[in-house]
């Protein structure tokens, strides 16, 4: 069944209807949109929001994603480069390129990621293969 989550973010929120927030690590929050909780089985959509000054996990894993820039600004690391983004700008990751995200130490920011089905990147690309670097 088709399903659609109302946007409910006011003051400066970005929250939508029966979107729970899932606290990854301090700092950054993930909403899964679209996932085997609303009906697909192919896809995932997930927000996640870093707050000022926060990054996401610096790793690298064999499945592709998306990215699409909602709010605020920061860097995205890619393979060894670093590069600035910001709001509207969108981010293709390949399969097994090390990245990761950092919101600037004065707004949130905030990006749209889509990636297959966790069953489904299995099939396609075997069993996930995820490494976390330390910093």
């Amino acid at each position: 069944m088709s399903i659609i989550h109302r946007f409910l973010g006011k003051n400066g929120s970005w929250d939508w209807e029966d979107v729970p927030v899932e606290q990854l690590q301090p700092g950054v929050t993930a909403r899964r949109f679209i996932s085997r909780r609303d009906g697909s089985d192919q896809l995932e959509l997930r927000y996640f929001e870093l707050e000022p000054g926060a990054n996401s996990n610096d790793e690298r894993h064999n499945y592709e994603h998306a990215v699409l820039v909602l709010r605020g600004r920061g860097a995205v690391r890619l393979g060894d480069e670093v590069f600035s983004v910001q709001a509207g700008d969108a981010i293709f990751v390949e399969p097994n390129e090390r990245h990761q995200f950092k919101a600037t130490a004065d707004e949130p920011f905030g990006f749209l990621c889509t990636v297959l089905d966790p069953e489904l990147r299995i099939a396609v690309h075997g069993e996930q293969t995820r490494i976390i670097f330390d910093e």
